[in-house]
């Protein structure tokens, strides 16, 4: 039962997670060039350093994963009981006959949707979370970022992904996180509780998908 558990690992701690893994690699795998000549008004930037980097982005990712792992303890004694009563009706079965088996199997099948509708409704909570973090940092980025782009008086700005190679001199990726950690910004992540109605609707929704693909 705990392995059917969906709980969501938050899409901005795997991130800065995934991107630390990236900025790791070893520097042999990476071709070396010399650099060209700098571009004037030509810059780079990479969201995904920032990510990675950025003390707000950090400290947002930590916050994520304690948000995850509160719900997480709270869906716990659930799971807990569900198996003990699981591993008890399967123990049942073997001495009960099917006329006295059925009523209970059907008793704890009832509190197992109950469990996987309240595990859905967590899930989603969890993701509307992190999407309302990324608004918070992407809010706290976006100015900054302007206000690099215009210092270092950039009239392009190219996401690095998008190039294979540029002069580091054309980077503006650490000024942004320097810029960002000085200023010692922060944002307030609070986990979405979505209302009784808005949760009624996505259960409604839920089933409906599921008795399609029952159907299908």
């Amino acid at each position: 039962m705990k392995k059917q558990l969906l709980i969501t690992v938050c899409g901005l701690s795997a991130l800065v997670l995934a991107s630390a893994a990236s900025a790791q690699a070893p520097a042999a795998q990476q071709p070396q060039t010399k650099p060209g000549p700098v571009i004037a008004g030509v810059c780079v930037y990479s969201n995904e350093a920032v990510m990675a980097n950025a003390a707000i982005a950090k400290a947002a990712a930590t916050r994520l994963e304690q948000i995850n792992q509160q719900a997480e303890a709270e869906l716990g004694p659930d799971v807990t009981a569900l198996e003990k009563e699981r591993a008890s009706l399967a123990a049942q079965q073997k001495t009960l006959t099917k006329e006295k088996f059925e009523p209970l199997a059907q008793a704890f099948y009832t509190k197992a949707k109950a469990f996987q509708d309240k595990a859905f409704i967590v899930n989603q909570e969890l993701g509307r979370t992190e999407q309302q973090a990324n608004v918070l940092i992407a809010q706290q980025v976006g100015p900054v970022l302007s206000s690099v782009y215009e210092t270092k008086n950039c009239g392009v700005l190219v996401d690095r992904k998008a190039v294979l190679f540029a002069n580091p001199a054309m980077d503006i990726t650490g000024d942004v996180i320097k810029k960002l950690d000085d200023s010692k910004a922060t944002v307030d992540i609070k986990r979405v509780v979505l209302p009784e109605a808005d949760r009624q609707k996505l259960l409604k929704a839920k089933a409906e998908q599921d008795a399609q693909q029952q159907g299908g």
